[in-house]
This record gives C-alpha cells, sequence and structure tokens, in this order.
C-alpha cells in the first residue's frame, strides 16, 4: 500500500537513457543486441543511453512495443530533463521550492515505484 511523504525530496530530473540503460543490463541484453531489435545503428541507441542524444517519440514507442518501459513516462522523463537542462542557466527565487509533478497511470505505478528507488526520487500517492 501506497504512504503519503510530507516532505518529499525535490526532484531533479533524469535522462531517460539513465533510466533505460539499467533495464537493459538487467535483461542481460546488450546495446549492439537492442539496437537491432528495435532497427536503429547502435551508435544512435548508445547516444540516447548516455544522455548525449534526445530520445524521440518514434524510439521511445519502439521500446515499448520491445521491452515494455511506457513511452508516456520516458517522453516525460525527457521532457523534464530538457526543461530542467534549459533553465539550470536561469536564476531561481527559490530552488529549494521546486516541485514538479508528473501522473502516472495506475497501471504502470509499478514502474514508478522502481524508477523511484532506483534514482532516490521522492514520490507522493
Amino acid at each position: 500500500m501506497a504512504t503519503r511523504n510530507d516532505n518529499p525530496t525535490p526532484f531533479m530530473a533524469v535522462h531517460p537513457g539513465m533510466m533505460i540503460k539499467p533495464e537493459l543490463e538487467e535483461r542481460g541484453i546488450s546495446q549492439k543486441a537492442f539496437a537491432q531489435m528495435l532497427g536503429t545503428q547502435p551508435s544512435h541507441l548508445s547516444e540516447v543511453l548516455n544522455g548525449k542524444r534526445a530520445l524521440t517519440a518514434e524510439l521511445a514507442m519502439k521500446i515499448e512495443s520491445t521491452i515494455g518501459l511506457p513511452a508516456k513516462i520516458l517522453l516525460s522523463a525527457q521532457a523534464q530533463y530538457e526543461l530542467e537542462t534549459a533553465s539550470a542557466d536561469i536564476p531561481r527565487s527559490n530552488p529549494q521550492q521546486e516541485t514538479v509533478t508528473v501522473t502516472i497511470p495506475s497501471s504502470d505505478r509499478n514502474l514508478l515505484q522502481e524508477i523511484v528507488k532506483r534514482f532516490g526520487w521522492a514520490c507522493v500517492f
């Protein structure tokens, strides 16, 4: 059963490649084999997994159909990452008070809990 956390840790955006890469390692799938499954160049996939290239909607959909990571979550992470990196140079009045809300369908809660556990994000259900 989910519990409520009244003092969540501030959210820090993570490139979706940082979520995909450990999944591949856990499943014993090499990057080269995964690139072949997705029908993309290994160098292209490597750049995405290492955060050097943005994840596209097309690639996110292929990843979802291949290993089941929801494209919506991956693309949401990409958008949050882009916002975070684009606004890094913009001064904020109080960065400690920044809160990001991400809505995840209830069918994807287990994946969200795994992401929270792996990356140390605070999550309020």
